[in-house]
């Protein structure tokens, strides 16, 4: 098992996030977009010139992606809303719980169909299991595959797009189904991951070869998976709430990883300078074929 030190990770955009989540690489402008949730914030970073950027956002965001002819989206607290760095968020374009005030979207990818899929959760910090899984075409039909889930996580597909992955936070478990491109469902679900102790799965990426990408809540690491579940690397993290990582740059490998600030104590803060930053570090694994 190869492991990447601490050492190696460096920070590339100082922000300061409470809950910092979701990066997404958006390669046509070439950046890495990320969110602050209870912050709302977008966040950019361009690692070509190094230029930052940070967009007030009127709701609290679960996630940032490129969704189809739609461009790129926000996930925020009552639906999808469509984001352009010229002139900001516009007007929403899907409705999602909009009966449900207490609840906000979290975690958002697309298939290889184009699907958006994503969660909800409650934001009121109850823990009640009240959040769903949901999938959206790019023409609107809103589908729910899953209810009473608490914390919606670690959403991937495969490079071949026959086995998408998902976990309920709270059940320590990363599952693994088979996926239906086509018809867009999923079955023959397994336990894919198991966490112990303190420690959570918290978001995912997958890459080229096809190993999972997982953030190890309390557990300082991220955690790369061959598609048969063993651990193969270890990235060593300065900051103990990893949220997810995400493969990006010129070449698909260099590794983002955004954190979380918030529940550390003023102690695990002065331990944690760099927690609630973004972080990236060079893998041997690339998202690109």
């Amino acid at each position: 098992m190869l492991t990447i030190t601490a050492d190696d990770v460096l920070p590339v955009h100082m922000a300061d996030a409470l809950t910092g989540e979701a990066p997404f690489w958006d390669e046509a402008r070439g950046s890495l977009w990320w969110i602050d949730i209870q912050g709302q914030r977008l966040l950019g970073f361009e690692p070509a010139s190094g230029r930052m950027s940070s967009h007030r956002l009127p709701l609290m965001p679960g996630f940032v992606v490129s969704f189809a002819h739609h461009g790129l989206v926000l996930g925020l607290e009552d639906g999808i809303y469509p984001f352009a760095p010229e002139t900001g968020v516009g007007e929403r374009l899907f409705a999602v719980e909009e009966d449900l005030p207490a609840n906000r979207l979290n975690d958002g990818k697309t298939d290889a169909a184009g699907r958006l899929w994503f969660g909800s959760m409650d934001k009121t910090g109850s823990g009640a299991p009240v959040g769903a899984l949901y999938s959206l075409t790019p023409d609107g039909v809103l589908r729910c595959h899953r209810s009473e889930i608490r914390i919606p996580n670690a959403i991937a597909f495969s490079p071949c797009g026959k086995t998408f992955y998902f976990s309920d936070s709270r059940s320590q478990v990363v599952e693994a189904f088979d996926y239906d491109v086509a018809s867009g469902t999923f079955s023959n679900g397994r336990a894919f991951a198991r966490f112990m102790g303190g420690e959570h799965p918290d978001g995912a990426c997958t890459d080229a070869d096809g190993g999972v990408w997982i953030a190890v809540v309390n557990g300082s690491r991220i955690e790369r998976r061959r598609a048969d579940g063993a651990v193969d690397l270890v990235v060593e993290l300065p900051v103990s709430r990893p949220t997810m990582p995400m493969l990006g740059g010129r070449d698909g490998r260099t590794l983002f990883v955004t954190s979380q600030r918030r529940f550390l104590g003023t102690q695990k803060l002065k331990q944690e300078a760099l927690a609630g930053q973004l972080l990236a570090v060079r893998v041997p694994f690339s998202s690109r074929r």
